[in-house]
């Protein structure tokens, strides 16, 4: 009788700390730090498709800063019930003035180049074509797709690669090989407790963050804001916004079609990779 009377203490002793184990883990995976496994390759080539990384859950994980790879979920409206989550980069900050163009970013007024990794399609002319086409063979690791368009073909490279190729490019084709597509845009990224003017633009980029805050009961009517019935050039926002951009521009889903990220969508800071594919990119921290 008092050996299963130990037996049942011990037991019970043994569940408990398993549950409490249990309940460790699952308080870090929630609040702390959580393993993920990358399914988007919106981050080519700084993480690939695939990799296993880690995810800064607290609150200062959840602070954005400059050039941090992020992981957020969609603010759009139509995806309240089972929203997506992107990875992407942090570019501005509240309260900054950004302005995207084909060299980098304008924050603020202090120059920032692209990420060596960041990815675009570049454009050569058919005058260069056979030598861009040799070129693109010598790049490692990635096999290199390119397809013709009107007056040229067109291959997905990253800044770095296209600076390489340039470099190796005889002189009188370089003026031929250009990024193929670059829209430049700016407005103010929206800071806490504050009113800005819209523009066509900025109302564009912050068309889902005014119809989260007014709970939907913004109109928006031939490119203009109307409040209770009334058009207005102005809006107070409740809380800090974020812009991110995607290494991999080309294909991935960022800020240019989701609008600007709320502060309560963004799930932590990725911060390492403990394995990939890429046995250089294993065992390394996220830049």
């Amino acid at each position: 009788m008092q050996r299963k009377k130990k037996n049942r203490t011990y037991y019970l002793k043994w569940l408990a700390g398993v549950l409490l184990l249990a309940a460790l883990v699952m308080g870090i995976r929630l609040f702390l730090v959580e393993s993920l496994h990358l399914s988007t390759d919106s981050m080519e080539t700084s993480l690939h498709q695939g990799d296993f990384v880690l995810l800064d859950k607290t609150p200062f994980g959840k602070q954005p800063k400059r050039n941090a790879t992020m992981m957020f979920y969609s603010p759009l409206r139509k995806d309240t019930v089972h929203p997506p989550v992107f990875v992407s980069r942090c570019i501005a900050l509240p309260g900054d003035t950004i302005r995207v163009t084909h060299t980098g970013y304008r924050i603020n007024g202090k120059e920032y180049p692209h990420s060596p990794h960041a990815q675009a399609s570049y454009f050569m002319a058919n005058h260069g074509k056979e030598a861009f086409i040799r070129l693109l063979k010598k790049l490692p690791e990635r096999s290199r797709e390119w397809k013709a368009v009107d007056g040229g073909i067109t291959c997905v490279l990253t800044s770095f690669e296209a600076y390489q190729i340039k470099e190796e490019l005889p002189a009188y084709l370089r003026s031929y090989f250009r990024m193929y597509s670059s829209p430049d845009y700016q407005f103010i990224v929206p800071q806490k407790d504050r009113a800005y003017a819209l523009d066509s633009l900025s109302l564009l980029a912050c068309r889902e963050a005014i119809l989260n805050e007014t709970e939907g009961k913004a109109v928006f009517k031939d490119g203009k804001l109307f409040l209770d019935g009334k058009q207005t050039n102005f809006f107070f926002f409740r809380q800090n916004y974020y812009w991110f951009l995607s290494d991999y521009r080309d294909v991935a889903i960022d800020s240019r079609h989701l609008g600007i990220i709320p502060e309560d969508h963004i799930l932590g800071h990725i911060f390492f990779c403990w394995y990939s594919s890429d046995k250089n990119n294993r065992f390394t921290s996220v830049k």
